[in-house]
């Protein structure tokens, strides 16, 4: 009997890793190309920044909301499926994944029919979501900028928040009523061969009687899952943090250091396995037990499926073996490109944030100052257009949090500005042209675009004024828009020294104004480790905002970012330092900590 379940567990995990392994093969290119498409109907080759929740919010991005819920709960069925079936054929004493796995081609179906049909309820509540949060949407446009109105306006958010609960809630008692009532419809279509009508029927009845402990189990499953996956992360990272930090020391450790890694990988995947086990086996057991109560289906019925032969044994063998190999090349593929960059040299470059960082007043002349002093290579600014043609160096939308004055700078010409601060014995923002006259020989400018409403003076009158500069600039933005227009009005002046420099927040997709800059600037948050590969490749270079911590520092310089935007750029250049006196033994593995970790 043990060596009965024991082979039956392993099979039932391997069947668990191929169909994984499968699913990852088929619809990672699928979900790309839906994608794409719908990004194209919407009129965009990809969405950012301000446009991504806009996408999200159409009908094009209602349509890829829905295909990524019907595809993940379609993949999640397919895998506890398989479980189900093995458990069912362990009961008839047959342990074989090639019949498994032709049972679910033969009724793959049926199967899709019923995870279709079950999907309607999920559309339902999320095309509510979606239609009232349009609401929501239309009051982040008011002020253009969604921090400024976070910030301003949290009230009013929450009012829109706790009205779309109230709106959507009736819809999501209605799906939830349905849903757990034909809960059992899914493991039974693998094992019934009756009519989509008949199959709802019998599996609604079946979950008549034990519709509260179908909830109440559900919210049970997901709260604990919840819980445990919590708990077993902080867990991992507890025990992985110090392995790595010893194994990184020493050379000679190297081999602990992947097995620490494979142990890691597997763990995964094993929580998982055991995550759809449990899944599986409540959902195959209860099953099993209410068609023996109220005898509804009968045994031969239910195991009817079961028993026929699954043919062409020999191409599922090839498909699986095709998978396989596909997998490994994609593996050998990526270690390559690890490799490759574990060789470069990093030598990634120090931005100081909003001119000098902390140490000065944002976008001051004196932090201006401080970066030239420190001999880092550049400064990033901010600038806005005032209601004169005015470029000014500022960066929030009104005067509020600086001076707390309400004067919204785009309404009033620089002149107010410069009274209102000098009412206040404060230094007024500069204009831009100051600083480039006084300090563009001495540091590499990055000068980002703001605006906080849909005009676009200000690429007009930065197309004016940075013909006039030949040193070395950079000229960045969040708004694709903006700097689409800007690069469009200066095609045939702009200066041979002059990069431009697209700001991700976030992003679904890839632009194609992200091909055409000369560098990416990315959040922390939005970088992996392949994405630097990615973007390099291309010949551009990634620039990351805002790190303020050494550790974080030296992560992304040994990761081979080109630079980073910091607050603190004399802690930046120490944390260079440091990196410049590893070895290349050190370095690498510490590289691959980080790249573990990221």
């Amino acid at each position: 009997m043990w060596h009965r379940l024991k082979t039956t567990g392993l099979q039932m995990l391997a069947s668990f890793l191929l169909v994984r392994c499968a699913l990852l093969t088929l619809f990672v290119p699928l979900d790309i190309w839906i994608s794409s498409k719908l990004m194209g109907f919407y009129g965009v080759s990809a969405i950012a920044n301000q446009e991504l929740l806009a996408f999200l919010l159409s009908p094009a991005g209602f349509l890829l909301s829905l295909w990524f819920v019907t595809q993940l709960s379609f993949a999640f069925f397919v895998e506890h499926s398989t479980i189900s079936i093995l458990l069912a054929q362990h009961d008839l004493g047959k342990r074989s994944i090639l019949d498994t796995f032709g049972l679910i081609l033969q009724r793959s179906f049926r199967v899709a029919k019923v995870v279709l049909a079950q999907s309607v309820g999920i559309s339902l509540l999320l095309a509510t979501l979606v239609w009232c949060g349009r609401w929501i949407y239309g009051l982040m446009l008011n002020d253009w900028d969604i921090n400024y109105y976070l910030s301003h306006q949290m009230s009013s958010l929450w009012v829109a928040v706790g009205l779309l609960i109230m709106i959507t809630l009736p819809c999501v008692l209605f799906v939830l009523r349905y849903w757990a009532s034909w809960w059992l419809a899914l493991p039974l279509s693998l094992f019934q061969n009756c009519s989509q009508w008949k199959l709802f029927k019998q599996a609604q009845r079946l979950s008549q009687g034990i519709y509260p402990h179908i909830v109440v189990g559900h919210i049970v499953w997901l709260f604990s899952r919840a819980a445990i996956i919590a708990i077993i992360a902080k867990g991992i990272l507890f025990v992985l943090e110090p392995v790595l930090h010893w194994a990184t020391y020493d050379p000679e450790r190297y081999p602990w250091l992947m097995l620490a890694t494979v142990l890691l990988i597997g763990v995964g995947f094993l929580l998982s396995f055991v995550d759809r086990f449990i899944y599986a086996s409540c959902q195959y057991y209860v099953l099993r037990l209410q068609t023996k109560r109220l005898k509804l289906v009968n045994e031969e019925d239910r195991v009817a499926g079961l028993m026929q032969s699954t043919e062409r044994r020999i191409l599922l063998s090839c498909v699986m073996a095709l998978f396989i190999v596909f997998a490994a090349f994609n593996g050998y593929s990526d270690v390559r490109h690890f490799v490759g960059h574990l060789q470069t040299n990093t030598s990634g470059y120090v931005t100081a944030h909003r001119g000098g960082g902390f140490e000065y007043p944002e976008n001051s002349e004196a932090g201006i100052q401080y970066s030239i002093s420190l001999g880092i290579q550049s400064t990033e600014i901010d600038v806005q257009v005032t209601k004169d043609g005015q470029v000014v160096v500022f960066h929030d939308r009104d005067l509020g949090r600086m001076l707390g004055v309400p004067l919204v700078v785009e309404d009033v010409n620089y002149a107010d500005i410069v009274a209102a601060y000098q009412d206040n014995d404060r230094i007024p923002p500069p204009l831009l042209t100051q600083l480039l006259d006084n300090y563009a020989d001495d540091i590499e400018f990055n000068i980002e675009l703001k605006r906080y409403n849909q005009r676009l003076e200000l690429a007009s009158a930065m197309a004016e004024l940075l013909p006039r500069y030949q040193q070395a600039m950079i000229v960045s933005s969040l708004d694709t828009e903006l700097l689409s227009q800007l690069m469009s009005e200066m095609a045939a002046t702009r200066p041979e020294q002059l990069r431009y420099a697209l700001i991700y927040a976030a992003s679904v997709g890839e632009s194609q104004l992200e091909r055409e800059v000369d560098m990416l600037m990315i959040s922390d948050q939005w970088l992996n480790a392949w994405r630097i590969i990615e973007i390099q490749q291309r010949e551009q270079e990634v620039l990351v905002w805002t790190v303020n911590n050494s550790a974080a520092m030296q992560r992304l310089f040994l990761l081979g970012v080109d630079g980073i935007i910091t607050d603190e750029p004399k802690l930046a250049l120490d944390a260079k330092l440091v990196i410049e006196g590893m070895d290349f033994s050190e370095r690498a593995l510490r590289t691959l900590r980080h790249w573990l970790l990221f």
